[in-house]
């Protein structure tokens, strides 16, 4: 199975001139813990809420002053869209990371593929072979 199938095409992007309330607002609005910080159509860094949280609020640091790109993680690991999942597995696993941004053979972000959008159709795929095994045995 390739990350295509079961990556989210919704992305939670600001720019490199938003701030940590503009990215926190964003995470909120999209329902999600991390937003993709860009410059044009080059994908610049990552802002995860905990990010957020222990990088400025922790700091007691005011949000609406504080730029993303001083609290983002700027090298980026991500994968493209063709690739197979257990690829993307190794990747997050070598690295320590749950979710990766997720380019087209043009290297333009076309989505993000989290560790449970990948185990939730493993989920799936798991569920369908046990009920069609369980069918033969009876």
């Amino acid at each position: 199975m390739r990350i295509k199938d079961v990556m989210s095409n919704e992305i939670a992007c600001v720019d490199t001139k938003s701030t940590a309330v503009d990215a926190a607002r964003k995470m909120r609005d999209q329902n999600t813990g991390t937003v993709i910080v860009v410059d044009g159509n080059d994908v610049k860094g990552l802002v995860t809420d905990r990010q957020i949280a222990v990088k400025t609020v922790a700091d007691m640091k005011d949000p609406k002053s504080v730029p993303v790109k001083d609290i983002m993680t700027k090298n980026i690991i991500g994968c493209r869209e063709n690739d197979d999942i257990f690829d993307a597995l190794k990747t997050m696993g070598q690295n320590k990371i749950r979710r990766l941004p997720v380019v087209d053979d043009n290297a333009q972000l076309v989505g993000v593929v989290s560790l449970s959008d990948i185990a939730r159709e493993m989920r799936t795929g798991m569920d369908s072979m046990f009920d069609e095994i369980t069918k033969t045995v009876r």
